[in-house]
């Protein structure tokens, strides 16, 4: 199978957000009392721990669970993800900039 591209601009940019949501979630009530909750509910642990830090390519799916559990919309969320890194933000002038680089990255870890 072949290697998934990473965009390290989105990655970061998505996982600065997560964080900030988290801990403003966490300001609000305990995060383990939220979590045993969230888990009680579907039945499945996030690990949202894990997207907090910069080493993931997260899902589609996992990102609308995180989402869900943050209470928020996929739209929101990326409109916070296109302000934390204005790069993301689709531009004509600068279209598949980010995504060439990804793939020229991933040629030379091959």
């Amino acid at each position: 199978m072949r290697k998934q591209i990473k965009i390290p601009e989105l990655t970061e940019a998505i996982t600065e957000v997560i964080r900030k949501l988290y801990s403003q979630k966490a300001n609000k009530s305990s995060l383990l009392k939220l979590n045993n909750d969230y888990f009680a509910e579907v039945e499945k642990s996030l690990g949202i721990e894990r997207y907090t830090s910069k080493n993931h390519n997260v899902t589609c799916s996992k990102l609308f669970a995180i989402c869900d559990f943050l209470e928020i919309s996929l739209s929101d969320f990326f409109t916070l993800v296109e302000k934390e890194n204005s790069q993301l933000k689709f531009q004509k002038s600068t279209k598949g900039k980010l995504v060439k680089k990804a793939y020229k990255n991933l040629e030379k870890e091959s």
